[in-house]
């Protein structure tokens, strides 16, 4: 909705993240038992726990760094991290959608990813997506090696 901001539409609903970072110095090993620990329930008040130095195998350094992720509304500064698709937003999306194909097919521009779809999407669907369009509007062949990456 950024893109097309002087047009009038109403601006579509996403939620925020807050990411709250703690370090942990002279502990060595993990803290957690992998590099993303979801909590799906209403126990805690974040929803997930990341370890970044799962990534890179570091289980033998002294010290760690983790960051939990608090859901919340979007405020005027945050980035849309997570759509909202109740009623309203889907309607006030297809006319963001409408606008997106007018302009596609009147400059060199193609939307893609979360934003684009207003759907939220794991990374490797965003790549995905990515490649999907790339290949659409390229006129380039799939890649015949990767099959079962596409529909």
């Amino acid at each position: 909705d950024r893109y097309f901001e002087g047009t009038g539409l109403e601006k579509l609903e996403y939620r925020g993240i807050d990411f709250i970072e703690e370090r942990f110095f002279g502990v060595g090993g993990y803290r957690q038992p992998a590099a993303v620990v979801n909590y799906p329930g209403p126990e805690v008040n974040f929803t997930r726990v990341v370890e970044y130095k799962h990534f890179l195998h570091q289980e033998h350094t002294p010290h760690t760094i983790t960051v939990k992720e608090v859901s919340k509304p979007m405020g005027p500064r945050d980035d849309p991290y997570y759509p909202v698709p109740n009623p309203r937003n889907l309607r006030l999306y297809e006319a963001y959608r409408a606008l997106a194909r007018e302009e596609e097919a009147r400059r060199n521009v193609t939307f893609v990813g979360r934003l684009a779809n207003y759907k939220y999407f794991n990374m490797d669907e965003t790549i995905v997506n990515a490649l999907i369009i790339f290949y659409e509007t390229s006129g380039r062949p799939r890649m015949a090696d990767m099959p079962e990456f596409f529909p």
